[in-house]
């Protein structure tokens, strides 16, 4: 199991839980606007995706949805830590995609034990 502090040694590390990267596929739901889950932990996660919308609030909602294994988890309450352009990935590519950094905000049980359920069987 990779951790992203594993692989991206960058300063000192705030976080208060340690941050896994996920196994491709699962995705993060901001309303209609579907998103790549990069890395997730118990305090946060970060999300690559192709805004429709910008994104002003600091408060946001995210679902957790993972094709295939019957996974959705709603309604999780975050606050917006940070968006920031991704690298285009070719010269050609020409839609921008923005990388959104989140804090889990007030979860309830159900949301924290849906959480580990999706630690147990999506991280790398």
């Amino acid at each position: 199991m990779e951790t992203v502090e594993e692989s991206y040694p960058v300063g000192e590390e705030r976080r208060s839980h340690q941050r896994f990267h996920v196994r491709e596929g699962a995705l993060a739901f901001l309303g209609a606007v579907p998103g790549e889950i990069i890395d997730i932990s118990m305090s946060g996660m970060s999300l690559k995706y192709v805004p429709l919308d910008k994104v002003t609030s600091q408060q946001v909602e995210i679902d957790i949805f993972v094709p295939g294994q019957d996974f959705y988890l709603p309604g999780l309450s975050c606050r917006l830590v940070s968006q920031v352009d991704c690298p285009k990935s070719t010269p050609y590519q020409s839609v921008q995609v923005k990388q959104m950094r989140v804090r889990f905000c007030d979860l309830t049980p159900d949301q924290c034990s849906g959480l580990k359920v999706f630690f147990q069987h999506n991280i790398k």
